[in-house]
């Protein structure tokens, strides 16, 4: 009986690192599906990334909202902030670490893009995530400076 369990132990590892890399691609496919819907301006599916309240921490406050009706006033408001030839977002390096089974946390450098396709700026931010009704959401973004940005062990 003692070597039945020594030789499931390697399977059961096996399945929890494979079971924890299937749960890191989710995210990250959340994470570039949020974007493309951002670029595209597809404001219609935007409910389905997030979670609320949802937290926006920029450098001087938490801007907090409690429906999609009040996260897309948060959404055009800060993309006033952007210049007029600002395009889209490219992201550069994303770092999933899941804490528990319902909460993750995905650190992402990217870069905004111009209509000329140019870089023009690059930032980085931190995405909290929890896990309803079997989907990842995004329930808070927090900003910060790139060279700030550090990947998870």
């Amino acid at each position: 009986m003692k070597k039945l369990y020594l030789i499931s132990i390697p399977f059961f590892i096996y399945s929890f690192i494979l079971s924890n890399e299937i749960e890191k691609n989710k995210i990250l496919n959340i994470m570039v599906d949020h974007n493309y819907d951002l670029r595209d301006k597809n404001h219609d599916e935007i409910d389905d990334y997030f979670y609320f309240p949802f937290s926006y921490n920029d450098d001087n406050e938490t801007k907090t909202v409690a429906n999609i009706r009040e996260l897309k006033k948060l959404l055009k408001k800060l993309n006033k902030d952007l210049p007029r030839d600002h395009s889209h977002k490219d992201w550069k390096k994303m770092n999933v670490k899941i804490l528990n089974d319902n909460i993750a946390l995905v650190n992402a450098m990217y870069s905004r893009i111009d209509n000329n396709d140019e870089n023009y700026f690059t930032g980085a931010a931190m995405y909290s995530f929890r896990k309803v009704d079997n989907v990842w959401k995004i329930f808070s973004i927090t900003p910060f400076k790139p060279y700030n940005y550090f990947e998870f062990e």
